[in-house]
């Protein structure tokens, strides 16, 4: 019998330390069980991208170095999916870099999770994400969310459209048709295939054509990111080539 308790004891210590977290999500005080779903119909600007904002409480008594990692769990055709943790990284990139989180408090870094719905594409998208400190990667902490695009109250006159590259590929310049509306302040950022920034420009009329000069940038694959009031509305590739 003492045997028993004994391993009874030592079992629900060795429990309690697995499933101890040293991360939580967390929402204007609500905190996220660890894998739940929640979902998310936010349109906030009225562009088809859909944003829930979250904060990563640091329960440790030490400051983290906090990763995010993204993984699509369910995809639709029409959307692209980015997220933001400190900086907004393209599509392409499903781990961010490391963001120091002090102990025992809330996060200041900006952290929200996007789905950018073309224009006539409603459904769902299912992500799922997680954050664990850099020199633990083993220990996570996990939140589902279901982008939810119903098409219910869509306003059709706030759309935003942005063209595809031409020429494609290009040596010299590269030509966006665009047009916004009268109350947007809008950029460009072309990143390169690493995720970093070579050119920003700004965008100063509701319409016409955006050239951006290549002639500087090696060959190779681009994404141009259309950026809207501050929030990344749409991305298009084009190819460099001398």
């Amino acid at each position: 019998m003492v045997k028993k308790s004994i391993f009874t004891l030592m079992f629900l210590a060795v429990m309690g330390w697995v499933s101890a977290q040293s991360l939580q999500f967390e929402w204007e005080g609500h905190v996220f069980e660890e894998g739940e779903t929640i979902e998310c119909t936010n349109d906030e600007y009225g562009y088809g991208e859909l944003i829930q904002h979250m904060q990563l409480r640091n329960l440790a008594s030490s400051d983290l170095n906090v990763i995010v990692e993204k993984e699509v769990v369910e995809d639709l055709e029409g959307t692209s999916n980015f997220f933001c943790w400190g900086q907004c990284y393209l599509f392409t990139v499903f781990v961010s870099d490391p963001v120091p989180v002090a102990a025992n408090s809330l996060n200041t870094s900006d952290l929200s999770f996007h789905v950018m719905y073309d224009e006539e594409v409603f459904g769902k998208v299912w992500m799922k994400f997680s954050a664990y400190d850099e020199s633990n990667p083993s220990e996570r902490v996990t939140i589902n969310v279901v982008f939810n695009r119903s098409g219910e109250g869509v306003n059709e006159t706030a759309a935003v459209r942005f063209g595809q590259a031409y020429p494609n590929p290009a040596s010299s310049v590269v030509n966006f048709d665009y047009n916004l509306n009268a109350s947007d302040k809008a950029s460009v950022v072309v990143y390169n295939l690493l995720g970093q920034e070579v050119t920003k420009q700004q965008v100063n009329a509701l319409q016409g054509r955006l050239s951006i000069s290549v002639a500087d940038l090696n060959e190779g694959i681009y994404f141009c990111n259309l950026f809207v009031n501050g929030c990344a509305v749409q991305t298009e590739k084009f190819v460099v080539k001398k």
